[in-house]
């Protein structure tokens, strides 16, 4: 057999290696798809018209309600033929825990906007393995991500889940490493939610109208990447894209996706998205919830046969290559055993070690962080601080949490370290103070603040799929605790949970400000060890942080939502203020930046810098390089191209940098990508934060 993939336990079925929990695998390398698709398609020369149509609509669920112990998408195996069922399963950031069974036995990763703020390749590709090992652990062939959409709207109820943040080059870099971490266990990856899924208001039915640079330049990248990657998967979304349903689209999934992009894999519907039998518009398979007539053999035996047989063939080539005819492990619902089979392992570490390169340090007055051997006692204050985990299953479906956001994309965490637990247990071993009022009462915030050398304030929001945030506001009033305290207090300090974007009013009132994106199980651990300084800060903002809710976009509620911003969105935007620009992030130290250079190289045009710890304290740097393009591309500002996370400095050291350009990155949508002739390339610490730029040329470079 050619592959199988295993997580502890017995395997079921003849498979090459099968590993136990606490030993990863040996890593699965897919087939080519020139390799699949011929065994594909001798497969369907031996398929009836029932089984070809049996492989285009899913099963498992009854009016709305999941089957127990099946997956979320299900298609039948064919067993006369050794085609193996389909088993996907929720969610891109983690095995949804839709039962209560499976609570304690899978990892509560940090969102996928926490491990965007990682702005890391290497984290990316070590999470997304472990990701990989929990959902082949537990039976499924599948999982429904990366979740990869751009930012749009700040308030959207989703953004947690999209690992792009607010900029295209960003996701597409680190979706590269979620495809070939996951598919590395042999477990076919499907990216989604194609395309223009940037709200959930009126998400089943409005209509987004977007031109074509800015589908081309800012939203389809991350798709494209993942493609490039091998991805094996799309699920087409619920909205409309100029006046069709995104799963009825011909020119977004036949034209675009399936043409252009040159995607091999298959398209599915998300769940309940399919409007028509669209089998010749692009869709390979439906997935309802209800009995759907849409895919039933009645509607499928009008489509003509070269199509069905291409939808299959697809699906077929998909599983071919990742191996999951020899590796599946069960069909529904005798999958019971591995629902409830415990597949951590030693997961916890990897999920701490991702929570702590996420988190993002925005704000250091007077070095008041880390805190260090002149600090006697502190103070920890907020609710939030030991907010406790939310489990939907026997409650609100769309209801998140501070440590996972709500929805299909929800994992209840079942020990989660909080904030205070975090910083209690690592205060103890420094033999600091810890004074505790978990509450959101001001007075009694303030006495405790005035009990400390630093007062701790933690506050959070979370959001939730099928609906919009309200607003970018922390929760149960923490703007006016943190305003209180820090009249109160000798130092402030404020951590925060958050789902996205919000707006910090108070910031220049507190001295400093950590934040993590829905950090997972161990949040509490994570900030704790770099606040004390065990865990230099190394995140930075993969969203801009506004200035006020002015300086963002806000969801719609028209039947048409025009994208008439185009390419303006986050730091693109010159008119929107921010608080914490795009790509900004703190560490316990400063960097030097020596001028850039430019010079011909294999992929095009490598720029280079030399980034110098100028500080006391050792730290990483994450230089960004922004391309400034010629005024015939049309764009409002620099645009990311580039960025590498250096290794720890030590004070003094130093480290060359090279940022790799290649066609791709240095050239513009213009009804074809186009070349640009020559372009500014910025290398600086953020979005508004430039040290130093070179110009580059095709013929020559001239250094500025």
């Amino acid at each position: 057999k050619k592959s199988g993939i295993g997580i502890g336990g017995q395997c079921s079925g003849t498979m090459r290696f099968c590993a136990s929990l606490l030993v990863a695998p040996a890593a699965y390398t897919p087939l080519s798809w020139d390799e699949a698709y011929p065994q594909a398609a001798k497969l369907v020369a031996q398929m009836t018209m029932e089984e070809k149509y049996g492989m285009m609509s899913g099963i498992g669920w009854t009016n709305y309600v999941l089957n127990k112990w099946w997956y979320v998408g299900n298609l039948p195996a064919v067993e006369r033929l050794g085609i193996p069922s389909v088993n996907m399963q929720d969610a891109a950031g983690g095995f949804r825990t839709y039962w209560d069974e499976i609570i304690g036995t899978v990892t509560c990763w940090p969102s996928l906007l926490s491990m965007a703020a990682t702005w890391d390749v290497d984290t990316m590709h070590e999470f997304s393995v472990a990701l990989g090992q929990e959902f082949a652990g537990k039976g499924a062939n599948t999982i429904l991500g990366p979740s990869i959409n751009v930012h749009r709207v700040a308030r959207n109820g989703r953004n947690f889940e999209y690992l792009s943040g607010e900029d295209p080059f960003l996701g597409g870099k680190l979706a590269e490493q979620y495809v070939a971490g996951v598919q590395s266990q042999g477990v076919m990856t499907v990216m989604k939610h194609f395309v223009f899924n940037n709200q959930e208001t009126n998400r089943g039915s409005e209509d987004s109208v977007v031109e074509d640079q800015t589908a081309w330049e800012l939203y389809y990248p991350p798709f494209q990447a993942a493609v490039d990657a091998g991805v094996s998967g799309t699920m087409c979304s619920y909205n409309q894209e100029d006046g069709d349903y995104s799963c009825s689209n011909n020119r977004r999934l036949n034209e675009d996706l399936k043409g252009k992009m040159g995607f091999r894999g298959f398209v599915q519907s998300d769940w309940g998205a399919t409007h028509a039998t669209s089998v010749t518009s692009g869709l390979d398979m439906d997935m309802p919830m209800v009995n759907d007539p849409l895919f039933q053999p009645a509607a499928l035996s009008k489509v003509p046969k070269k199509a069905i047989d291409e939808a299959v063939t697809r699906t077929l080539a998909a599983m071919v290559r990742m191996g999951v005819m020899n590796s599946t492990k069960c069909t529904p619902p005798a999958c019971n055993d591995y629902f409830v089979k415990d597949v951590r392992g030693n997961h916890a570490a990897v999920a701490l070690q991702a929570a702590k390169e996420g988190v993002v340090l925005l704000q250091n007055e007077g070095g008041v962080l880390p805190i260090g051997a002149g600090v006697g006692s502190i103070a920890v204050i907020g609710s939030a601080a030991a907010a406790k985990a939310y489990d939907p299953a026997d409650g609100v479906w769309d209801q998140g949490d501070y440590y996972s956001g709500g929805g299909s994309g929800h994992v209840t965490a079942s020990d989660p370290v909080s904030p205070l637990a975090g910083l209690k247990a690592r205060a103890k071993t420094a033999g600091v103070k810890v004074v505790e009022s978990a509450t959101d009462d001001i007075d009694a915030a303030q006495e405790a603040a005035a009990q400390a050398d630093i007062a701790i304030v933690v506050a959070g929001t979370t959001s939730g799929e099928s609906q919009d945030r309200l607003n970018l506001v922390l929760d149960n009033n923490a703007d006016q605790l943190i305003a209180g305290v820090a009249t109160a207090a000798k130092k402030t300090v404020v951590l925060t949970m958050i789902p996205g974007a919000v707006v910090m009013p108070w910031r220049a009132r507190v001295d400093a400000i950590a934040t993590l994106f829905l950090g997972g199980q161990e949040t509490g651990t994570a900030f704790a060890s770099v606040l004390f300084g065990d865990h230099g800060p190394t995140g930075r903002l993969p969203v801009m942080l506004p200035e006020t809710e002015a300086d963002t976009i806000d969801p719609s509620s028209d039947a048409q939502v025009m994208y008439s911003e185009g390419m303006k969105t986050s730091y693109r935007n010159p008119k929107f203020k921010a608080a914490f620009p795009f790509g900004h992030g703190l560490a316990y130290t400063n960097f030097s930046f020596s001028a850039p250079a430019a010079a011909s190289c294999a992929k095009g045009v490598c720029v280079t810098t030399t980034i110098t710890n100028t500080g006391a304290a050792p730290g990483v740097a994450v230089p960004q390089a922004y391309v400034e393009f010629p005024k015939e591309a049309n764009h409002p500002a620099p645009l990311l191209k580039g960025f590498k996370k250096t290794k720890v400095l030590q004070p003094g050291a130093s480290e060359k940098v090279t940022f790799e350009l290649g066609d791709r990155e240095l050239s513009y949508w213009d009804k074809d990508w186009v070349k640009a002739g020559s372009a500014v390339v910025h290398v600086g610490a953020s979005s508004k934060d430039f040290r130093g730029k070179v110009t580059v040329t095709t013929a020559e470079v001239v250094v500025v």
